[in-house]
C-alpha cells in the first residue's frame, strides 16, 4: 500500500473522528440534510488478506454488511433512485450497497456473505476485462458465466464501461463508444438491459457535463460517482454520490461512517480531486 494511501486513509481518520468527538456528527444527525439523505456504499476488492488500498478485508466486510442487517433498511439502487426520482425517498436509514469492477470473488465469497444476511447489491462490471480485451488491470475477475450466475441469484449488473479509462479523459466520441458499447455488451450476454453505470474512478476530474450527457444518449438510467455523500431527493440521477470503504475500514470506523461523519469528506472530493488520484499518463 502506497504513502499516498497512508495518508489519505490517516486524513479520513481525523475527518470520521474530529466530526464525531466534536459533536458536529450529532449536529449534522439532527438536520434534516442527514435524515432526509440516502446512501449508497461503494466496495471494490474483498480478501482475506488486502493487497492495497481498494481492498477490503473478508472479516471487515462481513462485519459491514451484520451491521447493516441490524440497524439499516438495504434496498436495491434501482429502488432508491425511484424514489428519490419522484420526490418521494426510502425511508431514513435506507442504504444500497454497489461493488466496483467486477472481481472474482463477487460470484463466490461476497454473494455467500450478502445472501447470509439477505442483503441485494449491484455489481458494475467492465465489459473489455469479460471478454479478454484488458490486461492491464490487477487482479482476478469474473468471466461472463459467474456474471450470469450473479444475476440469476437475483443482484443487478451495471456497466463500468469497456475499459475502465476515465472518461473525462478521453473525447466525447471515445466516450460515447465506451458507454453504449459496454451497454450492448451486457445486454447481449444477460438479455437484460443495464439501467445503471458506474464512472470509472468516479472523481471530478472523470466525468463531466457532456460525459453525463453522453450517459443518457447511451440509454443508462443513473450513475454514480466516487464523491462522498447523501443523496437527497430530486437530486441528478446521472451524479449520485456514494461512500468509498477501503482498507483497515473495521467496524468502528464503519460505524462512524454510517453516522455521516465521513460526509464533509465531500469537501474534498470536490476541491482537492487533483491530489487524490493522479491524472493517466497519456
Amino acid at each position: 500500500m502506497t504513502s499516498r494511501w497512508a495518508l489519505k486513509r490517516a486524513l479520513k481518520w481525523m475527518v470520521e473522528w474530529g466530526t464525531a468527538l466534536s459533536g458536529a456528527g450529532m449536529i449534522y444527525r439532527a438536520g434534516s440534510a442527514f435524515r432526509t439523505g440516502s446512501r449508497i456504499l461503494t466496495y471494490h476488492r474483498i480478501a482475506d488478506v488486502p493487497a492495497d488500498s481498494f481492498t477490503v478485508s473478508t472479516r471487515h466486510f462481513r462485519e459491514h454488511m451484520a451491521y447493516l442487517s441490524d440497524h439499516h433498511k438495504v434496498i436495491s439502487l434501482d429502488r432508491m433512485v425511484s424514489g428519490l426520482r419522484g420526490g418521494h425517498p426510502p425511508e431514513p436509514g435506507c442504504v444500497a450497497v454497489t461493488l466496483d469492477d467486477g472481481y472474482k470473488e463477487g460470484a463466490s465469497t461476497v454473494s455467500e456473505v450478502l445472501d447470509l444476511y439477505r442483503i441485494t447489491a449491484t455489481f458494475f462490471v467492465v465489459t473489455g476485462v469479460l471478454d479478454g480485451k484488458i490486461s492491464y488491470l490487477s487482479g482476478d475477475f469474473l468471466n461472463w458465466d459467474e456474471v450470469r450466475q450473479i444475476a440469476a441469484a437475483g443482484f443487478s449488473i451495471g456497466s463500468h464501461t469497456v475499459s475502465h479509462r476515465s472518461l473525462g479523459e478521453m473525447s466525447q466520441s471515445d466516450a460515447a463508444i465506451e458507454l453504449s458499447e459496454s451497454r450492448r455488451r451486457i445486454t447481449e450476454e444477460l438479455h437484460s438491459v443495464p439501467r445503471a453505470l458506474s464512472y470509472p474512478y468516479g472523481t471530478m476530474r472523470d466525468f463531466s457535463p457532456l460525459v453525463v450527457s453522453e450517459a443518457a444518449n447511451a440509454g443508462y438510467s443513473y450513475a454514480v460517482t466516487a464523491i462522498h455523500g447523501l443523496n437527497h431527493p430530486e437530486c441528478d440521477p446521472l451524479l449520485l454520490r456514494r461512500t468509498t470503504l477501503s482498507a483497515g475500514d473495521g467496524i468502528s470506523t464503519f460505524r462512524l461512517i454510517m453516522k455521516g461523519c465521513l460526509d464533509p469528506w465531500y469537501f474534498v472530493d470536490k476541491w482537492g480531486y487533483k491530489f487524490q488520484r493522479p491524472r493517466n499518463p497519456g
